[in-house]
């Protein structure tokens, strides 16, 4: 099982399920899938699937599922907001690591101090997805847009926040005590003093990172690295 395909779970009906568009292509010409081959894919809802492909092309994939492996839930939920970076490539790589850090969700915010850009959303999914099949995940992140931390408070707030903030006295992360949590980390020139009220105001557990100046990206691994193991 090197190669686990996505397929939309729009495009699962009864025991078939079709790959289409690039997912398709990568596997009828690049990988030179045939009628006949066993071939796996999951539905980034939970679902592997196993299956015999029943047709190939570079359009469309037709495949009939032989068995299908569920998988849960996680009991613990890691959601990874953090401030919009400027540049394409470490935006990208930020994402990148979040999925294969576990995150449930990952939200991207223009946060005060964020310099303002254009974010591709299309492109972050893309990216996304390509981390999710690497890393063999069984669920596939969302990616969440949104304008300010507020909206980002407004819209996670049944979720414990946890905030990694350098002039807050350094302290050790702790067990999650909540299912749903929301790991918060700033934009290049940190939270706003008026964001830090508002984490305040939220009841936010403050974390330190460790005693050197992160970039945003390296922040956003470094602080799902922190709770790795607890799902």
């Amino acid at each position: 099982m090197d190669n686990i395909f996505y397929t939309d779970p729009k495009n699962i009906i009864g025991n078939q399920l079709e790959l289409t568009d690039q997912e398709a292509r990568h596997a009828a010409k690049v990988l030179r899938f045939e009628a006949g081959d066993e071939l796996y894919a999951s539905d980034g809802r939970g679902n592997l699937y196993k299956t015999t492909v029943r047709s190939a092309s570079k359009n469309l994939v037709q495949a009939e599922i032989q068995e299908t492996y569920p998988h849960p839930e996680p009991d613990i939920k890691k959601v990874l907001a953090f401030g919009a970076i400027k540049k394409r490539d470490r935006l990208e790589f930020a994402v990148e690591k979040a999925v294969e850090l576990d995150s449930w969700q990952i939200c991207i915010f223009d946060a005060d101090h964020s310099e303002r850009s254009r974010i591709n959303e299309d492109r972050l999914k893309s990216i996304a997805l390509s981390a999710f099949k690497q890393s063999k995940r069984r669920w596939l992140p969302e990616i969440v847009i949104l304008n300010s931390l507020d909206e980002v408070l407004e819209h996670y707030k049944d979720h414990h926040l946890i905030t990694a903030h350098v002039p807050e006295v350094p302290a050790q992360p702790k067990a999650f005590q909540q299912r749903e949590n929301l790991l918060l980390v700033g934009p290049e020139g940190g939270f706003s003093d008026r964001e830090i009220e508002l984490c305040k105001a939220r009841k936010s557990e403050f974390i330190s990172l460790g005693k050197n100046r992160l970039r945003a990206e390296t922040a956003v691994a470094a602080m799902l690295s922190q709770y790795l193991f607890q799902v």
